[in-house]
C-alpha cells in the first residue's frame, strides 16, 4: 500500500523548513560554533533528532519530515523530506548519500508525488548511496556505495548496484 502525496500548483503546500532551521542549516557549516554542544543540542531539538545523532557540516534536511532512532549518524547525506522518512536504531550513513521522498508526475512534470521512505534499525548506509521516494530498506542491512535503490530491500542482506539488488545473505552481529 502506498501512501502517495500529491502536491499540486494551488494545492497542498511543499513542506519546507522554518527560518530557523535553514539558520541552523548555515550555522552547521562553520566550524566553531558547529562544534559547540549547545548549538548540537538546539539542532537537534528543533529538528527532532535525538541528540545521539551526529552529522556532518555537509548534512542537509529539505524539511522537518524526519523520524529517527538513537544513535544515527547522518555525515553528509542530503534528505529531501517531502513525505516523511523513518530510519531506525543504530544506523550508519557514510558520505555523500541522499533519501529522496519525491519525483514528478509523468503526466504533469508541475505535479509532485512523493511517498515515504523507511530504514530500519542497524543499517549501514555506504558511500554515494541514492535511495529513491517509496523504498524500505529492511534491519541489519548494508547498502554497497555508488547503490540507486530503487525497490525495497528485505532484512538482513548486502545489496549493492544500480538498480540495488540483493548479493548476498549476511550474519549480521551486533
Amino acid at each position: 500500500m502506498k501512501e502517495d502525496i500529491i502536491y499540486e500548483i494551488g494545492g497542498t503546500k511543499r513542506p519546507q523548513n522554518s527560518f530557523l532551521q535553514r539558520l541552523l542549516l548555515f550555522v552547521n557549516r562553520i566550524p566553531i560554533i558547529r562544534n559547540n554542544k549547545m548549538v548540537k543540542n538546539i539542532f537537534c531539538q528543533i529538528f527532532n533528532f535525538p541528540i545521539s545523532t551526529t552529522f556532518s557540516s555537509s548534512f542537509y534536511c529539505s524539511s522537518p519530515n524526519v523520524f529517527m532512532g538513537e544513535n544515527v549518524g547522518l555525515n553528509d547525506t542530503y534528505i529531501l523530506a517531502y513525505a516523511p522518512v523513518y530510519i531506525g536504531n543504530n544506523c550508519s550513513f557514510s558520505f555523500r548519500n541522499m533519501i529522496i521522498t519525491s519525483s514528478h508526475s509523468f503526466d504533469d512534470f508541475s505535479t509532485v508525488v512523493a511517498s515515504p521512505v523507511r530504514i530500519g534499525n542497524n543499517v549501514w548506509i555506504t558511500s554515494n548511496v541514492t535511495i529513491l521516494p517509496g523504498v524500505n530498506i529492511g534491519d541489519n542491512t548494508v547498502v554497497g556505495a555508488g547503490s540507486v535503490v530503487t525497490k525495497d530491500i528485505p532484512s538482513g542482506v548486502f545489496a549493492a548496484g544500480n538498480p540495488c539488488k540483493v548479493v548476498k545473505k549476511i550474519n549480521f552481529r551486533k
